[in-house]
């Protein structure tokens, strides 16, 4: 990695000498969201929002049990949401929305320009789908701290459980 101290690193947040927010809204980033992430283990706060993340959500996010903020809009991401985000009980928002269908591009070092424009994607056109599954289902109902969820623009299906009137915080 890298000698010099990641405290120091524009839009990381550390208390105390430990990592504990990666705000990196619309720096370019292209790639997949690495699942060693989950050893940043004090992380409060995610924002990749505006980059060109293609891939799944790591499974190894939902141990990141202090996370309250997870802002992954307007990416390539496609998938299911993983069943571990579920478990992050202080997470007070989700931002999942615009995985297809947005027009943002990246620049790579070396000047060449990465459009992620996915128009919406279907099984026979091979264009991405955004995140798939059910994402509204009994198990949103572990949230218990979320006060927003954001997830249009996604392929999700199923229905909305009634479980979502457990969550005293949303709308909040």
């Amino acid at each position: 990695l890298s000698s010099v101290d990641e405290c120091s690193w524009y839009n990381v947040t550390c208390t105390s000498g430990v990592v504990t927010g990666l705000w990196l809204d619309e720096y370019s980033l292209i790639g997949t969201i690495p699942p060693e992430i989950s050893r940043l283990v004090q992380l409060d706060f995610i924002s990749f929002r505006r980059n060109c993340l293609y891939g799944t959500i790591p499974s190894e996010m939902g141990q990141l049990s202090t996370l309250t903020y997870l802002r992954l809009q307007e990416n390539a991401l496609s998938g299911t949401v993983p069943d571990s985000i579920f478990g992050l009980s202080a997470l007070e928002l989700l931002y999942l929305q615009y995985q297809y269908n947005n027009d943002w591009a990246c620049t790579r070092s070396s000047g060449e320009v990465v459009n992620i424009y996915f128009s919406e994607g279907d099984a026979t056109n091979g264009m991405n789908l955004g995140l798939i599954g059910k994402i509204l289902d009994d198990n949103l109902a572990n949230l218990t701290s979320l006060r927003d969820i954001r997830v249009g623009y996604n392929q999700f299906s199923g229905t909305i459980s009634p479980k979502i009137s457990h969550l005293e915080n949303l709308g909040s």
